[in-house]
């Protein structure tokens, strides 16, 4: 009976000290298992436990390499999917659920307007744009073309995702392709408009003379200069139209030399047709030059000029400045000037601030988008301003010669 208790208590005593090392063992486990979760490059350790933990120590340590290069592969695809998207020209919004942002691309950002990247924010609360709310909470697929505010005009794709709630917007600017789509309507009506009236006057005073008129020695007259003055119309637009045709080829060849600006200032006030004896003052100084063809630079100046004398006021002026590295040209008139609204357009193809006077003038509405071509082409930069107490000052930057120019 006492060999029996003896026993009992052995294997109790031995149960108990093999529970408490487990015990142990296992609390160290989970110790080493929670800083492996909060650490993942640190791993279990297996040299001082034996068994089973040590089993399951191996077994851990494997599953956690496995974490560790799962969790790189997906941070450097993240890293890449980052990339691409702040690499595109069009926006990328990723959305949850709740229509809150996940992610973000840079074209996005200044789409929008967003201070920030605005991650977890709600996308709707940040543009307030109801055909943009109509999309995103549509169950299915769609596009929308949306003014953004204070922004650019979007078209939007919504993608819906797939195993789990949420969306995927892309936003491609279509402001300049629509403003683009509106010149060209402009551009052909325009077109259209001013061959119209000459070719009619054409057609009429010809039908006339063939109906008996040019029998009449008088009206034949009249009739045959108003077929030259419209023919010649005709001409200089068709001329016009060649040369911007060119221009957007890129099949005007321009010898780019170093050119007296004094020199052809004063060539192209020769050419120009001055009806109404407008006073023009040349003030350039000499040896000044620039970096341009010759030939460009004569007919920018003439209509520039030309522009001053049909529709400044009593004085034309043309200044030149050395500006170190550039030479700006300014041509002013004391004319009535032009307003803000103009002075945004008047570079584009037909347009006119008053057209009745610009046709009466004899103006084709092309020279002063020529001019922009043709300075652009050349590597400078145009634009117009008001001048001091009345008129306009229309004015041209160009690269300076690095030497001074003989006249």
């Amino acid at each position: 009976m006492t060999f029996g208790l003896v026993a009992l208590a052995l294997v109790v005593a031995t149960a108990l000290v093999t529970a408490t090392v487990m015990n142990r063992r296992l609390r160290r486990l989970a110790d080493a298992s929670q800083q492996l979760v909060r650490d993942p490059k640190k791993r279990l350790p297996t040299a001082s436990v034996g068994g089973p933990a040590r089993d399951l120590s191996q077994w851990l340590n494997t599953l956690a390499d496995e974490v560790a290069s799962q969790r790189e592969a997906l941070q450097r695809e993240r890293t890449l999917l980052g990339s691409v998207a702040d690499g595109l020209t069009q926006g990328v919004i990723a959305l949850d659920g709740e229509r809150r942002i996940e992610m973000l691309n840079e074209a996005a950002r200044k789409m929008i307007g967003a201070p920030g990247t605005m991650i977890t924010e709600s996308l709707l609360e940040l543009v307030r744009v109801p055909e943009l709310r109509l999309l995103v909470e549509d169950s299915r697929d769609a596009t929308a073309e949306i003014q953004l505010p204070n922004g650019p005009r979007a078209l939007i794709r919504v993608a819906r995702t797939y195993g789990r709630p949420g969306c995927v917007l892309l936003l491609e600017d279509v402001t300049a392709m629509r403003r683009l789509e509106t010149v060209r309507r402009d551009f052909v009506a325009n077109v259209s408009h001013e061959l119209r009236t000459p070719v009619a006057v054409i057609r009429a005073n010809a039908e006339t003379l063939l109906a008996g008129a040019k029998d009449d020695p008088v009206m034949a007259g009249k009739l045959i200069d108003g077929l030259h003055r419209n023919a010649e119309r005709l001409a200089r637009i068709l001329a016009d139209l060649l040369d911007l045709s060119r221009l957007d080829a890129g099949q005007y060849r321009l010898d780019i030399t170093a050119v007296s600006v004094r020199s052809i200032a004063e060539q192209s006030l020769s050419a120009v047709d001055n009806k109404r004896g407008i006073a023009v003052e040349i003030d350039v100084p000499d040896g000044l030059g620039v970096r341009a063809d010759a030939k460009a630079l004569d007919q920018i100046l003439v209509n520039l000029i030309d522009n001053g004398c049909k529709y400044g006021g009593t004085h034309v002026w043309v200044h030149a400045t050395d500006l170190t590295d550039a030479v700006r040209i300014e041509i002013r008139d004391d004319g009535a000037g032009l307003a803000e609204k103009h002075r945004a357009r008047v570079f584009e193809r037909f347009y006119r601030a008053d057209p009745s006077r610009s046709r009466e003038a004899g103006g084709t509405g092309l020279g002063l988008s020529i001019v922009k071509h043709l300075v652009e082409s050349m590597g400078g930069a145009v634009g117009v301003e008001p001048n001091s107490p009345r008129g306009s000052i229309f004015w041209l930057q160009l690269p300076k010669a690095q030497t001074q120019v003989a006249a």
